[in-house]
């Protein structure tokens, strides 16, 4: 049997942009008709891969698997006798997918690889879906064939890993990024239709010696179109005009008040400030006027961001380099939008307004003082991200012969140094006395808590502890905890850990891991009490200055961390913080949370078809696909008990050559001219609308009413 012999023709496939790569004469199409082939594999090329079951009816095929780990899935191997599948033919590949389930919403993602570990040229491309019980969309994948993608011009940047779309080695449908306890059906979905949409666009190959310069006045890919794009200077205000016209004539949403808690809903105690409750079972935040609020927020509300880096590459731009080298494109942008140098007050009135036209009641994340100053809509507050001032691990470094004593690269703070419950312990006190909005954070009635730190090394606590020097303050306190156990006896320490420690001094110097159960059950015992000081000293650093504040953690890097960084977050932070790319949180495991209340602190969607080079760590095909995720996203967030917000980041699209550390996402609700994705606001919009009412209904359904 094949899968899914049934196809004929797509029609009405919207093609709306040109991609990196792509002639100018190769404008935008739309409602095209593209030919669909199908890839009519045979049954014996599907593998259900770890613990995972697949089950042919008729020609489609139903995929099972009660796990979420990386393998777990169906990949479809080359033909007997062949190295590859040849994907080259199509423009994208495409599979429609619907959730069997009629209770867990499904995230799915669809894979391609191409190259080789082993000889350091392996290549991936993939996309993924968030469906609802019951639902059923098409999965596309825009195929990123070498063939065109790859310019042959010196120091082009161009779309990032193209691949040899001829010689890929499997097609992989999987859950990316497990974070899931397991459970029955946690996948139950049919796929069908496996093919191949249109036709790769050879012919738009830009040659290398028309590729320079690639990048125009508005920082804006040159060699595409599509629809938001800026050709001119009167395009900005054109712009800029007709949506002022537009955010005079919307309001907030009718259940909203002033802070976009639920004016609507139930009553609870009024306290002046923002706290944390249970309602009908679920977590909210209830606002200062003793509304229940849940959390729709915005990272990186700024008037510009991460400045491109201009004269190490000069013919890259159609626009001369300025001497410094910084290229502030959206800033250019704003200039002539506003029509005046000294647009940020303005920039703000509007930016205000976009959130309330858009259903967004939070400033997340990165916001501007200046924005989060003027009062107007509630807002969290970092007050670092990993303050490098704080005491640190250094290690023990050997390299030929000679011994070295430096800084270690784990991203975490010795919290048992003295000087970091100095510090930490007294962070909002010393953050107020030099920044004013910190100052009136403490008293103002829009800020809902803080934030401390981000996307710490957790996971590497340990292996700073063993390889720091004998005198590390947290080296310190593991060997004297030893000590206290083992009675100051290193040989009933030798004997658990199976050691030869002559004495405590070689224990203190020692940066192996022994490998006994022993050893590993007084690894985790220490570990506990790290993460717990951790937490302590940070509310601490809060709670010292602003007993009536949240403390929001720590904003996790996923889900799975050790039961005691999970126990420890949940007793010390009023809410603890995730940052979680995926297509679903719907499913998260609750017991990880401890009954505790819980916020996304990031999340994000992007593609390919605004010129950009980079499609973001949850890439989609269009923007239309995009917004269904944000959607299906937030509604996962809603219908489970424990999420009190979610967070999208980030507000503005990255720049087309990459931030500080490379990143380069179309992953913004505006674009780097400051234009918004009509399709991403429109899903905001309908999210702020009813998320109080569908939170409280609790069940999954597409539409949100």
């Amino acid at each position: 049997m094949k899968f899914l012999q049934l196809t004929s023709i797509l029609s009405a496939m919207s093609v709306l942009s040109v991609l990196p790569g792509m002639e100018p004469a190769a404008q935008a199409k739309t409602a095209e008709a593209e030919t669909s082939v199908p890839l009519n594999y045979a049954n014996d090329q599907y593998k259900a891969c770890y613990k995972a079951k697949i089950k042919w009816e008729g020609d489609s095929l139903v995929l099972r698997t009660d796990t979420p780990e990386w393998d777990s899935g169906v990949r479809i191997n080359p033909p007997e006798g062949e190295k590859f599948l040849d994907l080259s033919k199509g423009k994208v590949l495409a599979v429609d997918v619907q959730n069997l389930s009629d209770k867990n919403q499904l995230r799915l993602t669809m894979h391609i690889s191409a190259g080789s570990r082993k000889e350091k040229n392996f290549r991936e491309a993939y996309t993924g879906i968030g469906l609802n019980p019951g639902e059923k969309r098409t999965m596309r994948l825009y195929l990123p064939h070498e063939a065109i993608f790859k310019i042959d011009a010196k120091d082009a940047h161009n779309l990032k890993n193209p691949l040899d779309t001829a010689k890929i080695n499997a097609i992989e449908f999987k859950m990316i990024w497990p974070y899931e306890a397991g459970k029955k059906d946690l996948v139950y979905c049919r796929l069908s239709n496996l093919r191949l949409e249109g036709t790769p666009e050879f012919a738009r190959k830009i040659p290398g010696d028309k590729y320079m310069p690639f990048i125009d006045d508005y920082g804006q890919y040159k060699h595409g179109e599509w629809p938001e794009k800026i050709h001119s200077d009167a395009d900005l205000k054109k712009n800029h005009e007709k949506e002022l016209a537009e955010l005079e004539k919307t309001s907030a949403p009718a259940e909203w008040d002033r802070f976009g808690g639920w004016k609507n809903g139930p009553k609870l105690k009024a306290t002046g400030y923002f706290r944390v409750s249970k309602y009908q079972n679920k977590w909210f935040f209830v606002d200062p006027e003793g509304r229940l609020f849940w959390s729709s927020g915005i990272d990186v509300l700024r008037t510009h961001t991460d400045a491109t880096w201009g004269n190490r590459h000069p013919q890259w731009f159609t626009k001369a380099v300025p001497k410094d080298g910084l290229m502030p494109f959206t800033h250019w942008n704003l200039q002539k939008k506003y029509g005046k140098e000294d647009y940020e007050a303005d920039f703000f009135k509007v930016l205000g307004k976009r959130m309330t036209a858009w259903g967004v009641n939070t400033i997340g994340n990165w916001g501007a003082d200046a924005f989060m100053l003027m009062g107007e809509k509630p807002y969290v507050l970092s007050l670092c991200d990993f303050d490098r001032e704080l005491p640190k691990f250094r290690e023990i470094q050997k390299k030929n012969g000679k011994t070295e004593i430096k800084n270690s690269p784990v991203k975490f703070y010795d919290v048992f140094d003295p000087a970091f419950e100095d510090q930490m312990g007294n962070i909002l006190v010393n953050r107020a006395a030099v920044n004013p909005l910190v100052k009136k954070s403490i008293t103002d009635p829009m800020c809902i808590g803080y934030f401390i730190d981000n996307e710490l090394k957790f996971d590497r606590i340990m292996h700073a502890v063993m390889n720091a020097p004998a005198d590390q303050p947290a080296k310190v306190e593991f060997v004297k905890d030893l000590k206290a156990k083992y009675k100051d006896s290193v040989e009933a320490l030798n004997k658990a850990w199976n050691t030869k420690f002559a004495s405590w001094e070689d224990v203190a110097n020692n940066t192996k891991f022994p490998k006994t159960e022993a050893y590993r059950k007084d690894e985790r015992e220490f570990y506990r009490k790290f993460v717990n000081e951790y937490f302590r000293i940070c509310r601490q650093g809060i709670k010292s200055a602003a007993p009536h504040r949240l403390y929001l953690g720590c904003r996790f890097v996923g889900f799975r961390n050790p039961g005691a960084v999970w126990a420890a977050t949940t007793k010390y932070c009023d809410v603890s913080s995730v940052n979680s790319y995926a297509n679903s949180i719907a499913n998260t495991n609750r017991g990880d949370f401890r009954g505790r209340p819980v916020i996304v602190g990031e999340f994000h969607f992007g593609t390919y078809d605004r010129g950009m080079f980079s499609n973001s760590l949850m890439p989609q095909y269009s923007q239309e696909d995009r917004a269904v995720s944000y959607k299906r996203y937030m509604q996962g967030a809603l219908v489970h008990p424990n999420y009190v917000g979610a967070h999208y980041f980030q507000f503005r699209d990255q720049p087309l050559t990459g931030r500080y550390d490379g990143e380069g996402y179309q992953i913004g609700f505006v674009d780097v001219a400051d234009t918004p994705y009509p399709e991403m606001t429109k899903a905001a919009r309908e999210v702020g609308e009813n998320m109080y009412q569908y939170r409280l209904k609790g069940k999954l359904e597409n539409e949100m009413k």
